[in-house]
């Protein structure tokens, strides 16, 4: 009898996780950006599901994403800074496994330069479009930073500190 009541404990349980991930999904909340990133302000952001669009369009699918933004530094575009919220942190893990094996399978856009741990965190780093990009996991998000070369360490060392 205790059996099946913890059985029927954790399919509510399970239930109620499915229900609160479909609701984050269907309206993605504002994920948070910087202000500043390597001294140039945030010129343009979009957050929620204007974000969540845009990255969309990137991939060319919808993605189970449960919070979004995308900035835009510099008075050039010079920075874009995109941020994905995956609801859990396994499931982040796999949207950068995906990211990883779809970018190895296709390096006609990017050129991968390999990944290395940054501030106790693995980064992939890419070469592509003029600039460098960089993608790495924090916590239940997926982060993604375009910087022009002269910029894109320094950015990337306050995007890690901003997200931790």
């Amino acid at each position: 009898m205790l059996i099946l009541a913890g059985v029927g404990a954790l399919l509510l349980l399970s239930g109620l996780g499915i229900f609160w991930l479909d609701r984050m999904v269907a309206d993605p909340a504002a994920a948070e950006l910087p202000q500043t990133l390597a001294g140039q302000p945030l010129a343009q952001a979009v957050y929620g599901r204007q974000a969540a669009n845009e990255i969309f369009e990137l991939h060319r699918k919808t993605l189970p994403l449960t919070s979004a933004a995308v900035g835009v530094y510099g008075p050039d575009g010079e920075i874009t800074l995109w941020v994905s919220g995956a609801g859990a942190p396994f499931l982040a893990a796999r949207m950068i496994d995906a990211m990883r094996e779809r970018i190895a399978a296709n390096p006609a856009v990017f050129q991968p330069l390999g990944g290395r741990e940054v501030a106790g965190r693995q980064v992939e780093e890419l070469a592509g479009m003029g600039q460098r990009h960089y993608y790495f996991q924090s916590g239940s998000l997926v982060i993604w930073l375009a910087a022009p070369e002269g910029l894109a360490e320094t950015a990337l060392q306050e995007t890690l500190a901003f997200y931790p």
